[in-house]
Parts: structure tokens; sequence; C-alpha cells
């Protein structure tokens, strides 16, 4: 297996924090994972903020690397333009593709990771001048990409593109899930759920509490106004007024979202906050904004509970520097 991908970046331990947009992966995260030796991520929210997130970033760093993360649903022109003018030593991209922008950002000297569901899409991104890949099952929270678990598509993945490394996502929480997943073949893990719940993530205290509570997840299409597309979230009064038995939103909601999906993305981020200010569980219409610090506590019934399948295992908030000790070492540890 390919271990080059670290050394290039100078990473002690081969674990990502997943991009948790929305304001979710502020710099704080970030700051915290890569001081530990991982690769912390800055999520996409609004350009003005994703900009200064990344220049204190970079300020705080003072080298240690850290990624930026465009999102290609909710990406705008000012995204690229602070990756690309602030020389971001790492993005990581994730549900689209465009190989011009693609090739913006290799020009500007960025390490570019790519987030793929399927083998068809990282032959595509591949080709187009990707240097990585994390390849993301279906147990995924958030936006899932894939429709297969990662035990059937990361083998599959490592089998057609030996030398490229892989990175693993979905159901990565701890050292038996990282050993699960060097032994299929990735070169490390990339985690979400995991680093929501830490401290230094800026998801809301009622948030992180709904997940520790958490017995199951749902992958549903219903907080897709603006973005109509499969995410994993833990249930609360919105999916429970208005999911089908099989999780999913009515059709007629479903072809809404839809029909709202191209407009949407002529307006700025910030606008999403004027549907927020309208949400609550009698009206079928919810976006895919996360709960964070900043938003009411109340927002916990209408607002995407994102997480993954794991996170019925987890039971506690713990330091984004130990995670990524305790998934590094497990990772060091199964190759021993």
């Amino acid at each position: 297996m390919s271990t080059t991908w670290t050394q290039a970046l100078g990473l002690r331990w081969p674990v990502v924090q997943a991009a948790l947009g929305g304001g979710i992966s502020t710099a704080d995260l970030a700051i915290a994972v890569s001081r530990a030796g991982g690769l912390g991520t800055i999520g996409l929210m609004p350009e003005t903020q994703f900009a200064d997130e990344i220049k204190r970033a970079q300020r705080e760093l003072d080298g240690l690397p850290f990624a930026a993360n465009l999102l290609m649903p909710l990406l705008r022109r000012g995204h690229l333009r602070a990756c690309i003018e602030q020389r971001v030593p790492v993005v990581s991209v994730f549900f689209g593709h465009d190989a011009a922008i693609l090739r913006e950002l290799k020009e500007a000297g960025c390490y570019v990771i790519y987030q793929v569901g399927d083998i068809a899409e990282a032959d595509t991104v591949l080709r187009d001048g990707a240097d990585a890949l994390i390849v993301q099952g279906n147990e995924a929270g958030g936006h899932v990409r894939s429709t297969q678990p990662l035990a059937a598509l990361l083998p599959a993945v490592r089998h057609r593109h030996p030398e490229v490394p892989i990175l693993a996502a979905g159901g990565i929480f701890d050292a038996a899930s990282v050993s699960r997943a060097r032994a299929m073949g990735a070169d490390g893990v990339a985690a979400g759920t995991r680093f929501l719940l830490t401290p230094e993530s800026n998801a809301h205290d009622d948030y992180k509490q709904a997940l520790l509570e958490a017995r199951e997840t749902l992958l549903t299409d219903l907080f897709g106004f603006g973005w109509n597309a499969p995410h994993r979230v833990v249930p609360n009064a919105a999916t429970r007024s208005w999911c089908r038995k099989d999780a999913q939103a009515p059709r007629w909601l479903s072809g809404m979202n839809s029909l709202f999906e191209a407009p949407s993305r002529l307006l700025p981020l910030r606008a999403g906050e004027t549907l927020i200010r309208w949400e609550r569980p009698s009206l079928p219409f919810f976006g895919p904004f996360p709960l964070t610090r900043q938003m009411p506590a109340d927002r916990r019934e209408v607002a995407p509970l994102y997480a993954g399948a794991c996170v019925a295992e987890m039971t506690e908030l713990r330091p984004a520097a130990d995670v990524v000790r305790e998934l590094g070492e497990a990772f060091a540890n199964a190759g021993a």
C-alpha cells in the first residue's frame, strides 16, 4: 500500500477529519486535528466566512497542513478563489466533478483529495488529476454518494487503482473500524461523526446530545430543499412527521426540491438563512443546513442531524487530539 501521501503532506498519522459543512468544522476543529498530527478540514460555509477561517487556520497552524472542502452542489466562485489565492495545501472535493476546477486547483499547487462513491467516479477524477481518493461507504453520515457499504466498494476501488492513496470513510470511529479499513486496503481513514462529537466542533450542544442519545439513523432525502440528494441523519420531529415508511420524503416534495435545486445555485449561500427562519415540523420544506452553536436550540427538531450509522456506538464527547491519536495508532498497529 502507498503511504507516501502522509509523507508528502507532512502528517504524523493517516487520519483525516472529514469535512463537516454548514459551519460545523470551522478552523477550531481543523486546527486541533492538524496540531495532533492528522489532517484537519475546514468545511464549506458562506464565502467570506470560508476565506476568514482559512486565513485563521494558516496563521495559527504556521505551516502545518490542513484542508479546505469544496462541496460541489453548494460551491460558489468565492470558495474556489479562497483556496487558490490563499494557497490552501490540501483541497478535498465531494459530490460532483468539474475537470476545469480540478485543473485550477492543481495549477495552484493544491493536493487534491476526491471523495467518491463508485468506481466510475474514481476513474474519472483520477484521469483528470486527483492525487488521492476518499472512498465513501453508504454507512457514512451527511450526504451519501455511495450505494454500497464500504466493505464492498473499497476493495474494488483498491483492486482497480493499486498505486493510488485511498482513504476509507463510512463507519470509521474507533480502533476496530480502523483495523478493518486497513485490512480492506485503505492507506488511511477519514472520520466525520467521531469528530463532530468533539468539544472543538461547532455543532450545537443539543445536536451533539441528540447524537449521543441516538440508536438509529435514516438514509433519506427529506432535507433536500436546494440540494436533493440522499443523506443519513438521526430521526427528529421533521422525519417523524414527513418521511414515508421507506424513510424518503413524499414524492411530490422530492419533486419540488429537485425543481428548486438549479435556481438555488444562483443565490448566495447566506440566502439559506431565510429558509432556516421559516422551518418548522408542520411545514415540509427543510434545507441541508445543520444545527450550529450560533442557531437557536429549537432547530434540533427541523434541522438535519447528520450522523453515520456508527453513531449508536458513541456515548461521549472526546477531544479531537485524542481521536486522532487513537485512530492513528490503531492504523499503525493494524499493519504491525
